[in-house]
């Protein structure tokens, strides 16, 4: 009976020290991943009108299409401002509820204006009462 009890005691201690390396494994290799590139990734087309009326007629399927994705979004500027953190934020014109707030990696390009149309990529992260846009870089359109 002891023997029994002491075979089930270290098989037991071995699952979970086996159970703690993987998690620390995986965990070691999910922080360590490298982040997607915005700028050379395939990124899927949309307008910014286009995106922002999907959100608002039905934002379960918008977020089965764009959530989480890289978009390269087309639209025009309606404001360039700065965040509580100080990070560059550009909105882009959408509807007349919503717009698309799009927090740039890196600063704007000086030449962004209100009313100026531009090319914006970044990765979707939903619909509050915009949607938003994370790690965005911003070109001018031609």
């Amino acid at each position: 009976m002891k023997n029994n009890r002491k075979k089930i005691l270290l098989i037991t201690f071995f699952s979970v020290l086996l159970a703690i390396v993987a998690a620390g494994v995986v965990g070691f290799k999910m922080y360590t991943m490298p982040h997607r590139n915005v700028e050379i990734a395939k990124a899927v087309k949309v307008s910014a009108l286009d995106l922002v009326s999907a959100y608002e007629n039905n934002e379960v399927e918008a977020n089965t299409k764009y959530l989480d994705k890289i978009l390269e979004v087309k639209g025009e500027v309606a404001s360039v401002s700065k965040n509580q953190k100080g990070e560059q934020v550009v909105t882009l014109k959408g509807t007349d509820l919503s717009g698309l707030i799009c927090t740039l990696e890196t600063s704007s390009p000086a030449d962004v204006k209100p009313n100026m149309p531009v090319s914006v990529r970044g990765i979707c992260t939903g619909f509050l009462t915009d949607v938003v846009l994370v790690r965005s870089l911003v070109q001018a359109d031609d």
